[in-house]
């Protein structure tokens, strides 16, 4: 029995040995290959791994609370291995109201909202998590983030449903096209600083949920924002394989020299 301070409530309760990304999502990118487990991004450094970071961070209730709220609602519509993206084939479903050769906008409305909302809810809970400890494995301390403030006190309340999200922010939520042959990459999160906000970001199961803040962030960012009532604007991005073979280029091309097949280097 672990007792403490629950990061999310505050309460002095027994800490759950709760994890970081939710044990779930590396069921769901465990490959077909010799070694079938996914490819995790920690930092500096990609690794075919089973191990999961974990920490006690939460309690019952706190735990119970962001998987009521989101990552139920997540784990039904992520990917799940090849054919089976439920988000994908809703947003194929019906034409975009925007497109380019980088993105397709597609509009969600009802139940189906409802549950893109509760998406976000399940990313930035992750991202909060990140900024809310230092969480660490056997390869060591994972890269943080920080909110700052006051946007940390401010996510942590909407999580608790004791406030509204921040009136400076937005989560736009970019789904993987089936063509991304990285899809199954799980990252951390990484932080970027823009003219009039920052952006967090974070991949996993397909969807990179994209956490922006800040006073000056232009108001088409927050149109594109699932936390905005009513219908949901959700991106399908054509060129995800390109951004996360960018991103974690020299990570990959080290782990596909590696492996005995080329299946990652291929995909460079």
């Amino acid at each position: 029995m672990f007792k403490g301070r629950c990061r999310l409530c505050g309460n002095e309760s027994e800490l759950r040995n709760s994890h970081f990304i939710p044990q779930a999502a590396y069921k769901r990118v465990r490959g077909h290959s010799p070694n079938p487990h996914p490819i995790v991004v920690h930092g500096s450094k990609v690794i075919q791994t089973a191990a999961q970071t974990r920490a006690h961070v939460l309690c019952q209730d706190c735990e119970q609370r962001l998987s009521t709220n989101g990552e139920n609602a997540f784990f039904r519509n992520c990917y799940s291995g090849p054919g089976q993206f439920r988000l994908l084939e809703i947003l194929r479903s019906q034409p975009p109201v925007l497109e380019d050769d980088r993105f397709a906008v597609h509009v969600i409305h009802g139940s189906e909202a409802a549950a893109v909302e509760q998406m976000g809810y399940m990313g930035l809970s992750v991202l909060w998590k990140s900024a809310a400890h230092s969480w660490s494995d056997r390869s060591g301390t994972l890269p943080s983030i920080s909110l700052g403030s006051p946007y940390q006190e401010q996510v942590r309340q909407y999580l608790l449903g004791n406030g509204p999200f921040p009136e400076h922010g937005a989560m736009i939520l970019e789904v993987s096209d089936e063509n991304n042959r990285l899809i199954a990459v799980t990252g951390t999160p990484t932080t970027s600083k823009w003219p009039t906000h920052y952006l967090h970001c974070i991949d996993i199961c397909g969807i990179r949920f994209n956490l922006l803040l800040g006073g000056r962030m232009p108001m088409h960012f927050k149109e594109l924002s699932v936390f905005r009532p009513g219908p949901k604007c959700v991106l399908i991005a054509k060129r995800q394989e390109a951004m996360l073979a960018q991103t974690y280029r020299e990570h990959l091309e080290a782990l596909a020299g590696s492996r005995r097949d080329h299946t990652i280097e291929r995909s460079l």
